[in-house]
């Protein structure tokens, strides 16, 4: 193992840095696409983030179309920034880049990254296939916040699970007077509207 030690040391403050989230970081990345493609997501199933529902005039108007500008702030897309960031400033460090500018190009490569993630992830959303999907067998499952979900219904945030054998991303509102805020585990207890769910927090007691 003293390759590895050598290596580690040869690096650099700024190298070990890069390499302290880039590696953890890539294991995620890869523990995440792993767990999608089994299935895995939420409540059950994990993640935090986003297989479909189409985004609907509605979410793309008024104050929760605000909100969706934030989407690259998702785990995986902050997975990706450290991730492809990391390895972008050590490969500039390799090739005998000065550090400040392998410092920017690991900066601008892991923005890059979190935004093609979402790009993606929205990419992916839209490819879903909506039209025979009935959320009110939603009803009595668990899914988890994606997006934060306002108190007492005024307005509404995004949830993620497993419905009809597919990983979706749904609206959900609740009647909680407290915010449901993302990776909180929920309930689905009714529907509201077309294409919005009714949660509440699971205790874990």
């Amino acid at each position: 193992m003293e390759w590895i030690s050598a290596w580690w040391l040869s690096l650099g403050t700024a190298g070990q840095i890069m390499a302290t989230a880039a590696i953890p970081m890539t294991l995620v990345m890869f523990l995440q696409l792993l767990l999608m493609i089994l299935g895995f997501g939420v409540g059950g199933p994990e993640s935090d983030a986003d297989m479909d529902s189409y985004d609907s005039p509605a979410n793309e108007a008024g104050s929760y179309g605000n909100a969706s500008i934030f989407r690259i702030f998702t785990i995986r897309g902050i997975v990706a920034f450290f991730a492809l960031g990391g390895w972008s400033g050590l490969a500039a460090l390799s090739a005998g880049i000065p550090t400040i500018w392998a410092v920017q190009i690991a900066l601008l490569s892991g923005v890059a990254a979190m935004i093609l993630a979402s790009l993606i992830i929205r990419f992916a959303l839209r490819m879903q296939d909506s039209g025979n999907l009935n959320i009110n067998n939603a009803i009595s499952q668990q899914a988890e916040v994606y997006i934060t979900i306002p108190p007492s219904r005024t307005n509404s945030g995004k949830i993620t699970m497993v419905l009809q054998e597919r990983f979706v991303e749904l609206d959900a509102v609740t009647d909680s007077e407290v915010a449901l805020t993302p990776r909180t585990k929920v309930e689905i207890i009714g529907v509201c509207g077309k294409d919005c769910l009714i949660v509440q927090p699971i205790s874990n007691t």
